[in-house]
This record gives structure tokens, C-alpha cells and sequence, in this order.
């Protein structure tokens, strides 16, 4: 940072030379000096003029004083054609136009006795404009003290040729001091004036400086920030709020009630002075889950709100690492001891059905005991895979040719042939995914799809809808059946593990296709359809080059 004393210590390394002022404000000062100048040669030949014409008899005017104004008015007309050009030649310019009106009044003074004796005060507009234009120390004093050895050798000739007494020679001391009085008052004041100018511009530029940085670190930084107007408008947006937010643009005011309920309702409350806790919010269901916080910025009298928006999905992700963990080491451990004796009932059960011997009405016991070990041994086998898990092995595909192999592969490992309907009206591009755990996501949401539509209407069909979300990037797969769907009251719990609505399943498919999906930044959600058909949707972010 610029400050005071680093300034005058650069002051001080060149005393008669305090810092220059910039050549445009030198070039109107020079212009309003040289206003002054045209204004004197004018009112000189204006009198001139005037005592010509009979019109105002001035005794005593000599003929010289209207060549006087001439020159004056000749020289303020190259001034004022050539000010920039004289003001960036340093102090050359000034001083050589001071020298030169103190000439001129040296004449005027001589020349212009019949007009008064107040001439030779015009040596103070002349002196005090060479303090101000001229920024070497010496040289303006150096002018003021040509000013008064001006006034002091009129007076002596004047007091030679007795036109004046010796008691005259006093006022001239008086004027000369009083010329080297205000040259050097306004030297310190014009000094100082351009010491505090530097600083201000070097403060001005340090602001604009750090503004630009500051807006660079706002643009580029990844927790979103954008500022709440009272009247609930979303503006100055910063990229990443743009992108985490969906926002068309980081200039269009955006009202919070659009964007999302939950939180509009949360600065509702916070603006109302509730102490409520922040809860992640998603701008659509396929969107990251967003951490909103709310500061209050400014002063009392003009206060400004606003919200950082961080992706929770980092927290989220950890917190499912965790627990996947805890509970990949407990299940793991349970389930190879329950394993073992599960292995010999099934054993024992199969031999049963082997027996000629075994009664006839022990067959429906023996498909029980079957059934569920095998429906047991399902659960166990999940959870394994559970806790075994792997990162998933990301790889680049192309999703309608990938989806185009799947489905043929899939329907010959099912009992009823064409069973899934694919849809897709133009490929949608690449997407990044573990082709295994997406294999197995699609295996799982078909197979409910298809149990389910068969229980309700006894027909063994799935929809399997491919399309493309070009604002945000993404690409869905939806599979949809015509089952009964979910009811309301268990949405909340439909991905829970353990969960379900079916006597036959483990409550482990959808559990593990979330994690799956999640794992590989995909989102698993499920909704209905227009038309009331149950839809689970895997949206997956697409890949940059993809068209």
C-alpha cells in the first residue's frame, strides 16, 4: 500500500521538484490562465480603441499600449492552439509564457502610467500562476523574484525621474515581498496538493486493483455467491452459482420462488429472525443436493443479503463412505455365520425331494424351506456386495449404442422374449460409467419393472425411455411399467435398505442401485408419468465433447 510517508520520502530524495501534476490538468490550468491573458488584451485594446474613436478620451494612452494588446491577444490565440503540446514540455512551457507576461507587463506598467497605479498588481496573477504551473521549487521562486526586481526597477527609474519620492520605494518593498510571500505559500499548498493527489491516485488504482482481484476470486471460486435484493430477487451471480443454481445467466435477476420453494421458505424464516438450521435443497430432482447460508452484509441503514450455495455432495458422499463401511464390516462378519447352517438346510432340503420315501404332503413344506433359503442366501449374497464393494471402473459410452447391446442381451436371460421396449429418437452423446454397476442398475430396475407391470396387468413389458436434457447437460434413462407404483405414505423410505413392498424381495435392490449410481455421479429418482405409469429415472451428467 501507498502511504503518506513513503510518498514524502520520495518527495524528499528531489526537494525542488514535489510530484508533477498530469499534462491534462496542466493544460487547463494553462487554459484558464490563458483566459485571464485573452480577457487583459482585449480590455487593453478595447481602451485603445475607445480613446481612437473619440468615444472615451483616456490622457496619457500611448500608441504602444494597442501594439501591447496585439501581442498579448496574438500570443493567448497560439496558447490556446498549442496548450497539451506546451504542458507536456514539463516546466519549460509555464516558464517561458511567465517570462513572457512578465515582459509584457514590464511594458504595460512603463507604457500604462494614465491608467492607474494598481498596473504592477498584475504581477501576483502572473507570480501566483507561475507557483501553480511551474513544479521546480527554484524556478518558480525565480519568477517571483524577476516579478519583484520588475517592480523595484520601475519604481527607481520612476524616482529618478522624480516622478516619485523615496517615501514611494516602500510600497514597492511591500509588493516585492508580498510577490515572494504568495509564490512560496502557494508552492507549499500546490506541493502538497500534488502529494495528496499521488496518493489518491495510487489508493485509486490499489482499489481498482483489488476490486478486479476480488471479482477474479468470486468468478472463479467454487462456492457459488449471489446477492438477495429485498425483494427476493437472486443477482450478481457468480459462475459457480450459475452452474450450481441452473441459472440462465450471471446478470439476470432470478426470484428465489422460482428457483426453489424450500429455500425461499428458509430465508422467509430467516429474514423473520427464526433460528432455523440450513437443509440441503435441489434446483430439480436430477441436481445436486446444495448447502444454502445466509449473511447479512452492509450497514444498518443499507443492509444486503447474501447466499453462499456449496455442493453438499463431497459431505454426503463421505457420510455414505462411512457408513458403508461400519456396516460392510458388521454385515459381512453376520452374514458368513449365518451362511454355513443356511448352506446345510438348503443341502438338507434337496435331499429331501430327492427321497422317494418322504409323504407326499411334506412337498409343500419342502418348497417353503427352499424358497426362503434361496431367498435368505439372495439377501446375503447382496450384502456382500455391499461390503465388498469397488471404486467404480469409469469408462467412456457411447449410451444409445451401449443401451442398442443391452437390451437383446438382457431379454435372453428372461423367460418372456421382448419384454422391454426401447425408445430413443437420436443419440444423446457419451456419458462416463462402470459398464458393470450399470449393467446391474438397469438388470434390477427391469426386473421390478417387469414383475410388477405383470402383477397388475399380466403382461411381461417395460419401457425403456432414452432422452437428453441440453441445459443441464445430462442424459435420462427411464424405465417405466405399468405397475401399481408406490404409495405416497412409503416415497420417503422407497430407497431405504431393507425396504419393501413386495412379500418376495430383500429390500436391497434399489438400496444398492442408488449406491451404484451415486458412485458413479449418477442420480436415481422415481416419479409417475403424465399418464400415471411408475417411472424410475437414472440421470447421468454427459460428457463435454459429447454433441
Amino acid at each position: 500500500m501507498v502511504t503518506d510517508s513513503a510518498l514524502d520520502t520520495a518527495v524528499e530524495a528531489d526537494p525542488n521538484s514535489p510530484p508533477r501534476r498530469a499534462g491534462t490538468d496542466i493544460a487547463k490550468l494553462l487554459s484558464l490562465y490563458n483566459l485571464y491573458r485573452m480577457a487583459l488584451g482585449l480590455m487593453l485594446l478595447s481602451l485603445g480603441l475607445a480613446n481612437a474613436a473619440g468615444i472615451a478620451e483616456i490622457e496619457g494612452y500611448e500608441a504602444g499600449l494597442i501594439w501591447l494588446a496585439f501581442i498579448w491577444l496574438g500570443s493567448a490565440l497560439l496558447l490556446f492552439w498549442r496548450d497539451e503540446w506546451i504542458a507536456t514540455k514539463t516546466d519549460g512551457g509555464p516558464l517561458a509564457i511567465m517570462l513572457f507576461d512578465l515582459v509584457m507587463i514590464a511594458f504595460l506598467v512603463r507604457w500604462g502610467q494614465a491608467l492607474g497605479p494598481g498596473l504592477p498588481l498584475l504581477y501576483l496573477l502572473t507570480v501566483s500562476a507561475g507557483a501553480v504551473l511551474i513544479s521546480n521549487r527554484i524556478t518558480a521562486t525565480a519568477v517571483a523574484a524577476l516579478a519583484t526586481l520588475a517592480v523595484l526597477s520601475d519604481r527607481a527609474y520612476q524616482l529618478q525621474q522624480g516622478v516619485i519620492d523615496a517615501n514611494d520605494m516602500l510600497s514597492a518593498g511591500l509588493l516585492g515581498s508580498l510577490l515572494f510571500l504568495i509564490s512560496l505559500l502557494l508552492q507549499r499548498i500546490v506541493g502538497r496538493m500534488a502529494k495528496i493527489e499521488a496518493l489518491a491516485d495510487a489508493a485509486a488504482t490499489q482499489v481498482a486493483t483489488l476490486e478486479e482481484l476480488n471479482q477474479q476470486v468470486i468468478a472463479h471460486m467454487a462456492t457459488g455467491v449471489c446477492r438477495i435484493s429485498e425483494d427476493n430477487q437472486l443477482s450478481a451471480v457468480n459462475q459457480a452459482a450459475a452452474q450450481l443454481l441452473n441459472l440462465p445467466g450471471t446478470d439476470t435477476p432470478v426470484p428465489i420462488e422460482a428457483l426453489n420453494t424450500a429455500l425461499a421458505e428458509h430465508l422467509r424464516r430467516w429474514r423473520a429472525g427464526e433460528h432455523t438450521t440450513a437443509t440441503p435443497f435441489r434446483v430439480h430432482p436430477e441436481g445436486k443436493p446444495l448447502l444454502p447460508e445466509l449473511v447479512r452484509i452492509g450497514h444498518d441503514f443499507e443492509p444486503e443479503i447474501l447466499l453462499f450455495v456449496e455442493d453438499f455432495t463431497p459431505v454426503t458422499e463421505a457420510a455414505q463412505s462411512l457408513k458403508l463401511s461400519s456396516l460392510g464390516k458388521l454385515t459381512a462378519s453376520i452374514a458368513h455365520e449365518i451362511r454355513n447352517p443356511l448352506t446345510a438346510i438348503s443341502h438338507a432340503s434337496q435331499l429331501l425331494e430327492e427321497s422317494q420315501e418322504d409323504p407326499a404332503e411334506h412337498k409343500a413344506l419342502r418348497d417353503i424351506i427352499f424358497t426362503n433359503t434361496q431367498r435368505v442366501n439372495e439377501i446375503i449374497e447382496n450384502i456382500l456386495q455391499l461390503s465388498r464393494r469397488e471404486r467404480p471402473k469409469l469408462e467412456p459410452l457411447d449410451l444409445l449404442v451401449w443401451l442398442r447391446m443391452f437390451v437383446p442381451e438382457y431379454e435372453q436371460g428372461q423367460d418372456h422374449g421382448d419384454c422391454v421396449e426401447l425408445l430413443a429418437t437420436e443419440p444423446v452423446g457419451s456419458i462416463e460409467f462402470d459398464p458393470s454397476n450399470l449393467r446391474r442398475v438397469l438388470t434390477n430396475l427391469l426386473d421390478n419393472g417387469v414383475r410388477h407391470a405383470a402383477e397388475q396387468t399380466q403382461q411381461y413389458a417395460v419401457t425403456l425411455v432414452l432422452t437428453k436434457d441440453a441445459q443441464a447437460k445430462r442424459a435420462h434413462m427411464d424405465v417405466i411399467d405399468t405397475g401399481a407404483g408406490v404409495p405416497d405414505a412409503m416415497l420417503g423410505r422407497l430407497f431405504e435398505p431393507f425396504f419393501t413392498t413386495s412379500s418376495q424381495g430383500s429390500g436391497l435392490g434399489l438400496y444398492l442401485c442408488r449406491e451404484l449410481c451415486e458412485s458413479n455421479g449418477a442420480i436415481l429418482t422415481y416419479d409417475r408419468t403424465p399418464d400415471e405409469k411408475t417411472r424410475f429415472r437414472v440421470s447421468v451428467p454427459l460428457l463435454e465433447f459429447s454433441s
